[in-house]
C-alpha cells in the first residue's frame, strides 16, 4: 500500500521561463532549510510544492528570493484557522472562569501589589461589583532602575491570600523563565509583558506549562510579531493563550502609546484565541479608561485588564492611569450592557429572514 499523501502546505510559483540551474539552486536551498520539496511542471512556468514546517519556512522571504515569481501559503499554523472558522475562540479555563464563551471576562487591581492590606481591599471591591479575576504585578518592569520593581516574591503569599479570601483567579506578570513554576504556583494565568514579548526564552518555557498565558503586544511591534510570539508558547504545547493589545507607540499618541483598536478584528480573522485589551496602558490617563473600554467592548474584545487602585495618587506605579473603585463601581454595568446589546443584536441578525419579490425564503 502506497503511503497516504501529504497535501502541501506552501507553493512557491516560479519566474516564467526560469533555467533549470537556477529552479535546481533555489531547490537545493530550500531543501537545505527542512523543507520537502516537489517540482509540478506547468506549460508556461514551474512550481515547487513544499512540506515542513511552515511556520519557519515564512521566516524565509522566499517571495524576495530571484528567480521567485510568487509564495503561496496553504498551511496552517498552530495559531492560524480559516476565516470561516474564526466565529468564536476556544474557550481557557481560567480558575473558576472561563475564558472566550462570549461572555466578557474583566479583570481589574492595581498595577503592583503593594502591601497586603490594601490588596485585600481592593480585590474585595472590584470582586463585588462584577470583576471575573484580579490583576496585580509581583515583579514589574519599569523603564528607570530606580522606579518602583515589585515585591517580587513577597507578593506572591499576598495573591494567594487575596484568592483565598475573595475567590477571585488570579494573573501576574512572569519576567523570567526561571521563576515560571513558582509563579504558577499562585497563578490561575501568566502575564508576558509588552517588554518580553521578545523574550523567547521566556516564550519558550511557558510553551511548556500547564497554566494559561495572557501574552500582551510588544509597544513597538507588528501584528504579525505579535502573533508569532503567540506561536512559541502554543508550537510547545501550550494552547492556553490569550492575545491582549495595550497600546502601540505613535508620533502622533499623546502620553506615548495609541491603542490600535483595529487589532481586534484582524486578530479575531486570523486566530482562533481569545482577544483582550489594555484600556489603562492604552492610554496613559485615567480619564481615557472608560471610553476606550466601552469602545473595546463595542469592537468586539473578549475581556479588558483595568487598572484599579483606592488612592491612584499615592501608587508606587502607574497611578496615573488608574481608576478609583467608585469609577469602576459606574464602568462595569455600562461594559456588560454593551455586551448584552452586541449579543442580542447578533441573535436578531442570525435569525432574521430575508425574503425574496417572490415571497421566497432565500
Amino acid at each position: 500500500m502506497e503511503p497516504k499523501a501529504v497535501n502541501p502546505e506552501m507553493i512557491v510559483a516560479l519566474a516564467s521561463g526560469l533555467a533549470a540551474t537556477r529552479r535546481r539552486r533555489i531547490r537545493e536551498k530550500l531543501e537545505s532549510v527542512g523543507a520537502t520539496v516537489s517540482l509540478v511542471e506547468g506549460s508556461e512556468r514551474h512550481y515547487f510544492e513544499l512540506r515542513g514546517e511552515i511556520a519557519a519556512l515564512q521566516t524565509l522571504s522566499i517571495d524576495s528570493w530571484p528567480g521567485v515569481a510568487k509564495v503561496m501559503v496553504l498551511g496552517e499554523s498552530a495559531m492560524h484557522w480559516a476565516p470561516d472558522k474564526a466565529k468564536d475562540c476556544a474557550p481557557i479555563q481560567v480558575g473558576t472562569h472561563t475564558v472566550g464563551v462570549g461572555e466578557l471576562t474583566i479583570i481589574a487591581g492595581p498595577c503592583a501589589i503593594e502591601e497586603q492590606e490594601r490588596a485585600l481591599r481592593i480585590a474585595e471591591r472590584v470582586g463585588a461589583t462584577g470583576a471575573d479575576l484580579f490583576r496585580g504585578g509581583a515583579y514589574k518592569p519599569r523603564t528607570s532602575p530606580y522606579a518602583f520593581q515589585g515585591l517580587g516574591a513577597d507578593a506572591l503569599p499576598i495573591l494567594e491570600q487575596v484568592r483565598r479570601q475573595t475567590g477571585l483567579g488570579i494573573i501576574t506578570e512572569v519576567l523570567d523563565a526561571r521563576d515560571v513554576e513558582r509563579v504558577s504556583q499562585v497563578a490561575d494565568m501568566l502575564q508576558v509583558g509588552s517588554r518580553n514579548m521578545h523574550n523567547y526564552s521566556l516564550l519558550k518555557e511557558l510553551g511548556q506549562a500547564s497554566t494559561p498565558v495572557l501574552l500582551k503586544r510588544g509597544f513597538a511591534s507588528t501584528i504579525d510579531e505579535w502573533l508569532m510570539a503567540a506561536e512559541y508558547i502554543l508550537s510547545g504545547g501550550n494552547s492556553m493563550v490569550v492575545l491582549c493589545e495595550r497600546g502601540i507607540r505613535c508620533g502622533a499618541a499623546s502620553r506615548k502609546v495609541v491603542l490600535d483598536l483595529g487589532a481586534i478584528s484582524e486578530v479575531k480573522q486570523r486566530t482562533h484565541l481569545p482577544v483582550f485589551i489594555d484600556p489603562s496602558h492604552g492610554s496613559g490617563e485615567a480619564y481615557r479608561v472608560p471610553s476606550l473600554a466601552r469602545a473595546a467592548v463595542a469592537a468586539g474584545a473578549d475581556g479588558l485588564l483595568i487598572e484599579v487602585h483606592d488612592q491612584p495618587w499615592e501608587a508606587l506605579s502607574d497611578g496615573r492611569q488608574a481608576l478609583t473603585p467608585e469609577q469602576f463601581d459606574q464602568l462595569v454595568p455600562e461594559l456588560r450592557s454593551i455586551r448584552t446589546a452586541l449579543g442580542e443584536k447578533k441573535t436578531e441578525y442570525s435569525e432574521h429572514v430575508v425574503e425574496s419579490s417572490s415571497g421566497e425564503e432565500r
